[in-house]
């Protein structure tokens, strides 16, 4: 059975109508919550703006790992959760249906219109958005960039794989790093990610 991403976006819109008193929405095994992507864009790109050109470079790195690690320790919560087992597991006929299921679950979110273009089990997945919220973000705020601007869709990215093919949780985080080559922030009619090995990896 190929993954019904439909099927995963309504259960989430019928799973968030449940809120606690905090309007926190517990579901999937995670805790998730409705946040202001313009409130995120800003913390971001402010930060990126104060750690100025000479620290540009850390600046992006500490911001995709941090995605990469929230992005792991959240998808890792979620295909462990009541929710994938009834909802997601029974369309899954290969290790690489998951990836296919964590993007239509990350579409649900909010997150983007993903679209999983190229995936090279154990290698490389390319993923593709139309619709960034951190590349409109970035435009509707500073203009045209001269990089890629969406740190989150690109650590989650390396994350997906890092869960799949990195090894046994938590010890594979990192073993594998994105890069977005295109972005709407900077021109391009899309934002694209490529994930592959890292340099830290040592699986075969």
């Amino acid at each position: 059975m190929a993954i019904d991403g439909n099927k995963i976006i309504h259960a989430v819109m019928e799973g968030s109508k449940i809120r606690e008193s905090k309007g926190i929405i517990p579901l999937f095994g995670v805790y998730l919550s409705l946040f202001s992507v313009d409130y995120y864009n800003r913390l971001n790109f402010e930060f990126e703006n104060e750690m100025g050109e000479a620290r540009d470079l850390e600046a992006k790195s500490l911001l995709i790992r941090a995605a990469q690690e929230c992005g792991y320790a959240t998808f890792q919560g979620i295909r462990n959760s009541w929710e994938w087992d009834q909802i997601v597991a029974p369309m899954i006929e290969t290790k690489e249906d998951q990836i296919l299921g964590f993007t239509a679950v990350a579409v649900a979110f909010g997150w983007g219109d993903l679209e999983v273009k190229d995936l090279i089990p154990g290698k490389k997945l390319v993923i593709r958005a139309g619709d960034s919220y951190e590349a409109t973000g970035y435009m509707t705020r500073y203009g045209a960039a001269k990089s890629g601007k969406c740190y989150m869709l690109r650590g989650v990215t390396g994350a997906f794989m890092d869960l799949i093919y990195g090894g046994d949780y938590p010890d594979g985080l990192y073993a594998f790093s994105a890069e977005e080559p295109r972005c709407r922030a900077k021109g391009d009619p899309h934002c694209e990610f490529i994930a592959s090995k890292s340099s830290r990896s040592t699986i075969s």
